[in-house]
């Protein structure tokens, strides 16, 4: 215990020494929830709309009017004054099309139909416009006195766990879990393969310690770090982004934990592979673009390939972002909570079984 104590406190005291280091780790991951959760939106916002609106026609123009006072729509450049070849040019990226004779008219005979053109370079924000643009639609002939046939059937709709589908809800425990992931990943990494480039392992492998007291002195220090790295950033998206938080802190402390298995020995097993810190920083790119892009934090992992599906379910920081996200969304799922931990811990064993077997204790 007094050997781990004392890496422990050499551990903290070189963290504390390199104030460049220090403030990377702990002041960066605040700034980065900050900054990404105001620049990640799955919400299309300041869509360039253009209307072809003939003269007389006010049901068209109640329309745009309601698109703009929406505040999902701005004006589209009015001097490029085809609406298509707005559309075309990029200058716009929907356009609405009025029937012959106009879309007051179109109704006015029965037959009422418009024309809606939509730039899908972006498939997000294709699929956005087309949702507003039906209620501003609907919404507008309504206003206008028109009588639209009712449906058969009613819906009583209830939005569950977002009920104000805001996207930073869904952004920020994704966020979360990456910053931690990445924490880890970046101090355990560079602790240990800076030992290697100044050389200072060797005395390490040859002092009268095993390997364990070696990794273990690398690990425990910077989990206890991202603990507090972790706790600062959820302190900051519930008091700056109001994201509320239903479940246990109990199990959000433990999940937590429970993660710091397998990160840890993804840590120390990309350690072995790299000789200086160029080495472990392209690793760490690497390894943590790979791992967001399978964990489902950002991109849902139901819209991926059957094949890449089964290569998430392999990925710890993808049951941790669900997790996360259940935790502190949904409440306590006892069930579901330990499924994701059983699955990171048996992961886990896996991984650092590998890690330690390559972990040289020799010069």
């Amino acid at each position: 215990m007094k050997k781990l104590w004392g890496f422990f406190k050499k551990e903290i005291i070189g963290l504390i020494r390199d104030p460049v280091l220090l403030i990377a780790v702990m002041v960066m991951p605040a700034v980065q929830l900050i900054l990404y959760s105001g620049a990640i939106t799955l919400e299309a916002n300041n869509l360039r709309l253009a209307v072809d609106v003939a003269p007389g026609d006010f049901v068209m123009e109640k329309v745009y009017n309601h698109a703009i006072g929406s505040g999902w729509f701005i004006r589209a450049d009015a001097s490029v004054r085809d609406p298509v070849a707005a559309v075309q040019s990029g200058a716009a990226d929907v356009a609405i099309v009025a029937p012959a004779g106009g879309l007051t008219r179109s109704i006015a005979r029965g037959d009422g139909q418009i024309q809606i053109l939509i730039d899908s370079m972006n498939i997000l924000k294709a699929q956005s416009i087309e949702g507003y643009l039906q209620g501003i639609v609907l919404s507008a002939v309504g206003e206008s006195g028109y009588v639209l046939p009712a449906s058969p059937i009613k819906f009583d709709l209830r939005i569950l766990f977002n009920p104000e589908l805001n996207t930073k809800w869904f952004i920020v425990p994704s966020l979360i879990a990456i910053l931690v992931f990445l924490s880890l990943l970046i101090l355990i990494t560079i602790s240990i393969t800076k030992e290697k480039e100044t050389g200072t392992i060797e005395t390490l492998v040859s002092a009268p310690i095993s390997k364990y007291d070696i990794i273990l002195g690398k690990v425990l220090p910077y989990i206890a770090v991202t603990f507090i790295i972790m706790m600062s950033i959820v302190a900051i998206g519930l008091m700056v982004y109001k994201i509320p938080f239903v479940g246990s802190w109990t199990l959000f402390i433990i999940g937590f934990f429970v993660f710091c298995v397998p990160a840890s020995g993804i840590s120390v097993l990309l350690a072995n592979y790299t000789k200086t810190q160029q080495q472990a920083l392209l690793g760490v790119v690497i390894v943590a673009f790979l791992a967001l892009m399978l964990s489902g934090a950002i991109i849902p992992t139901e819209n991926m390939p059957r094949v890449l599906q089964y290569i998430s379910y392999s990925n710890p920081l993808s049951h941790y972002a669900y997790m996360v996200r259940n935790l502190m969304l949904k409440g306590n799922d006892i069930a579901y909570f330990t499924r994701q931990c059983m699955v990171m811990l048996c992961g886990g064993a896996i991984i650092w079984f590998i890690a330690i077997k390559k972990f040289k204790t020799t010069l």
